[in-house]
């Protein structure tokens, strides 16, 4: 019975997805690899499992979301972890829309038409954290919940587009000022409102929580091997 709920279930989000799909008659799917890998990422033996993405979702989605997106948002973040091949197939549109300048010609590069791009990376990384925390960024960034600056300024106009952030008046950017540095300052508006930004440690990627949550959030985190620390 659980296994037909789950069928019927995968296939409403098929139709959902095909309904709003694009026109590829003009596209020319081509990947780079002669084949993808069949082997799933290993979720139950590192503990990693449904229960955590709906609660990552919710935490991080806060107000923003409603209890329905919010579901849609863990169920999507779970497929892409768990079952990259099947994610790239029932999200086909928002798995190819969360991947940036898919398709798009780029000055000495030649455009991505990779028809699987969650399995494409699944297959070239062979890790199971590094493609988990690659997979949640794209998805996290596509939906507004995560940005990536390494300057201040850029970092500025990141923050005002984390749609649980977006309405917020922020400290302007110092010369020549680092995004750690400026995303720390800015944390001390946030406290007011009992909200803080997480960054992941040595590196520009960041989100927002609420602050009296942000020791549980660094624990989820945690158990994808993902540092974020308070800036």
């Amino acid at each position: 019975m659980k296994k037909v709920a789950f069928l019927i279930f995968f296939l409403l989000c098929g139709i959902g997805a095909f309904s709003q799909q694009k026109d590829y008659t003009e596209i020319k799917f081509k990947s780079k690899l002669r084949h993808y890998t069949k082997v799933k990422p290993k979720t139950k033996e590192f503990g990693i499992n449904k229960a955590l993405f709906d609660e990552l979702a919710d935490k991080l989605t806060m107000d923003a979301y409603d209890d329905k997106e919010k579901a849609l948002l863990a169920n999507k973040l779970w497929l892409a972890v768990s079952d990259p091949q099947k994610f790239d197939f029932v999200y086909k549109d928002y798995s190819l829309n969360t991947i940036k300048n898919w398709g798009v010609k780029i000055k000495f590069e030649d455009p991505n038409f990779e028809p699987n791009p969650y399995l494409a990376k699944w297959t070239v990384t062979g890790d199971e954290f590094l493609y988990f925390q690659w997979a949640i960024t794209q998805i996290l960034t596509y939906e507004g919940l995560m940005a990536y600056s390494e300057k201040a300024k850029v970092a500025q106009k990141a923050i005002h587009e984390l749609v649980v952030i977006k309405h917020l008046n922020f400290y302007a950017p110092r010369p020549d000022e680092y995004a750690y540095d400026y995303l720390h300052r800015n944390n001390s508006l946030l406290a007011r409102k009992n909200l803080v930004i997480l960054i992941y440690n040595y590196h520009f990627d960041y989100l927002v929580c609420r602050l009296d949550e942000k020791d549980r959030v660094i624990e989820l985190l945690g158990k994808l091997k993902w540092e974020f620390v308070v800036p």
